[in-house]
């Protein structure tokens, strides 16, 4: 499965922790955006250390820099209980329809069990601020699997074009003959700047089989490749080209009713 972008841990150190170099003096983890009242959910996998069980939970959002907490347990859900690979108890989790909009300022989730642990997710933005310069993914790497989605500071800047094209000598006319062989649309988007751990995941999720860009599955067509840092940044972007397949629309779970099948079924 596809590393998270928003994990839950059991304490605010580990959830907070990056990989940092005694070079860096200048830091952005804004990379990762959701928006508030999104009607498509997000959803993401735990892969919390030892596993987790999360029953009567209470979820608040938090303000990392304010500390103002804000309570959002009717919009977080349980979507499915997992496993991962080494057997410890994981699930999958959502948020929908949220209707609070945090600004610019970071967030993290404290998730408190009535009777049990309390965990801490990693921080990320909810905000319509810069709304335009998002995408909403939805990607799995197995057909088996389930889809997670995510928010990222990722925007589309332009369509162009692709033309394989082989030449040969048709003896019968004594010519060169050139044809196009295969022609691919491209669109290519790029990223605002992100810590180097979130463009890591970002070309993950891109290299996913199933992928789709704002509900548009989509292929890489290309692989991408991540800037290596030369001043005081931990945070860089990127570009990245994508084929995308205009016929072929993300459903999520359709319910086969014959009064809206054309609705919810549009592969």
């Amino acid at each position: 499965m596809t590393e998270p972008f928003i994990n839950l841990y059991r304490t605010k150190k580990e959830a907070f922790y990056f990989k940092n170099s005694q070079a860096n003096r200048f830091y952005n983890f804004k990379g990762v955006q959701l928006l508030p009242n999104n009607t498509l959910k997000y959803v993401q996998v735990t892969n919390t250390p030892n596993g987790l069980n999360l029953e009567d939970w209470n979820v608040v959002a938090v303000d990392i820099c304010t500390e103002v907490r804000t309570n959002i347990s009717n919009y977080f859900l349980i979507e499915k209980l997992t496993n991962s690979v080494n057997g410890d108890p994981q699930f999958y989790w959502s948020l929908l329809d949220v209707p609070f909009d945090f600004g610019d300022n970071l967030i993290y989730l404290e998730i408190t069990q009535t009777l049990g642990e309390t965990f801490y997710s990693t921080p990320f933005l909810l905000t319509n601020d810069g709304i335009d310069k998002t995408t909403q993914f939805h990607y799995k790497e197995k057909r088996v699997d389930e889809f997670q989605s995510i928010g990222l500071k990722t925007w589309f800047r332009q369509s162009t074009k692709q033309t394989e094209i082989t030449t040969y000598y048709e003896a019968s006319t004594r010519n060169t003959v050139t044809q196009a062989v295969k022609t691919s649309n491209i669109s290519i988007y790029h990223s605002e700047l992100m810590d180097i751990d979130t463009l890591i995941k970002t070309t993950d999720v891109l290299e996913n089989p199933y992928l789709y860009l704002e509900l548009v599955r989509g292929s890489l067509f290309e692989a991408v490749a991540i800037p290596e840092l030369t001043a005081q940044e931990n945070f860089a972007e990127i570009k990245f080209q994508i084929s995308l397949h205009k016929g072929d629309s993300f459903f999520g779970i359709p319910d086969y009713s014959s009064i809206d099948y054309g609705t919810d079924y549009k592969i």
